[in-house]
């Protein structure tokens, strides 16, 4: 069988924002993602400074190459990612059910390299699951128009927030799978700007910086459990949230020791409570290539020249190249404004509250802290970050 290269790109696009609500897990897909948002936080933690990522972006890209995936190549992805041929259709239940949230918008394309023949199954299945709909063009007479082509779509279904997500196209690329996802809410209770005022931020023992910190004083969900605090932040609708954990301070490296199963017992352990509220203004962008990250999760057969893609097309014998992945998140008094989009490359294979005086407490987010974005009606975690203000 004659051998090409192809290069599937696989786009996700996301902006969120957290509600209040009880974390239920309707969907096996949920905890597929929150297991991935925690196994890969301790891997990207590894280096210095901050971190921002999706893992509903990232999984729902590696999902679309998972559908064509076949054999010891869908074992390992299975095995490692917690993927099902049954859960696919959960991950296609939960996207629905995420894209009803108005702040929310969301769309899929698959780019092909004109006259490529997709197998007929994997057209109904990415169509079924991600809602994907189909484009063609010419990647190997022009290229650089193709790409510009799919970053003004990435763009475009961001609100601007992901430029320039393929920095090139080889010309010998066969396909490109877009998904973008943009969230742009206002937190339910805006934090008053004339109380936002210059705070220390405590980086590590030796080092601090000066930052813009809002306060506020008003009723949250809120937890303390092994020394970490926990927050959770509305936004407008309740159904999108923010939540914050923030560990002893010169403990940061606590934040490690959390996995998705522990998170999720401390959320639904929350209760209401007068809080003083500090929390720094914040802004930040992020790119990465995962290759390495998936190979230190165990997904390794995918990378390889002997990856089994056959269920995408009989033209092409495929191995995933790289998964580059840029995010971007502003975090101020009035809203958050979040953006995520993925690229996986693909190559030739060599309850109502009790009327009571409400407990008080204090969060101070003076010093290192993990954040989530959540859907509260599903409990899926859709973006994970931690702040450091390190440089």
């Amino acid at each position: 069988m004659t051998q090409k290269i192809l290069r599937t790109a696989l786009t996700i696009f996301m902006t969120l924002a957290f509600t209040a609500g009880a974390f239920a897990f309707t969907y096996t897909a949920t905890e597929v993602i929150n297991n991935f948002a925690f196994n890969a936080a301790k891997i990207l933690s590894d280096k210095p400074g901050d971190f921002f990522f999706s893992p509903y972006s990232i999984l729902s890209a590696f999902g679309m190459a998972y559908a064509g995936a076949n054999n010891a190549t869908a074992t390992e992805i299975e095995e490692v990612l917690g993927f099902s041929r049954e859960n696919q259709t959960s991950f296609g239940e939960l996207i629905r059910d995420i894209d009803k949230s108005k702040f929310l918008s969301s769309a899929n394309r698959i780019w092909l390299r004109d006259g490529l023949n997709l197998k007929q199954a994997y057209k109904d299945d990415t169509a079924l699951y991600y809602g994907s709909t189909l484009g063609e063009l010419d990647f190997f007479n022009q290229p650089d128009e193709s790409r510009k082509t799919i970053n003004a779509w990435v763009s475009e279904k961001t609100n601007g927030k992901i430029q320039n997500l393929l920095a090139t196209i080889e010309p010998d690329t066969q396909m490109i799978l877009t998904n973008a996802v943009y969230f742009n809410a206002e937190w339910k209770d805006k934090f008053n700007k004339k109380s936002t005022e210059p705070k220390k931020f405590y980086i590590n023992d030796n080092n601090e910086t000066n930052v813009s910190m809002m306060r506020a004083h008003r009723e949250y969900m809120f937890g303390e459990f092994n020394d970490f605090k926990i927050i959770r932040l509305p936004y407008k609708g309740y159904r999108l949230s923010m939540v914050v954990v923030l560990p002893p301070k010169g403990q940061e490296n606590k934040l490690d020791t959390i996995d998705a199963k522990t998170f999720n017992q401390w959320l639904v352990s929350l209760e209401e409570y007068e809080v003083d509220l500090w929390l720094p203004k914040f802004k930040t962008e992020k790119r990465y290539e995962l290759k390495d990250l998936f190979r230190d999760l165990g997904v390794k057969l995918a990378f390889s020249n002997f990856a089994d893609f056959s269920g995408i097309t009989d033209d092409e014998k495929l191995k995933v190249d790289n998964v580059i992945h840029k995010t971007f998140i502003d975090v101020d008094e009035d809203k958050t404004e979040a953006a995520a989009a993925t690229a996986v490359t693909m190559m030739r294979a060599t309850a109502l509250p009790v009327t009571k005086l409400k407990p008080k407490a204090e969060f101070h987010a003076d010093h290192p802290f993990m954040y989530c974005i959540m859907d509260n009606y599903t409990g899926t975690i859709l973006f994970m970050g931690r702040q450091t203000f390190a440089k």
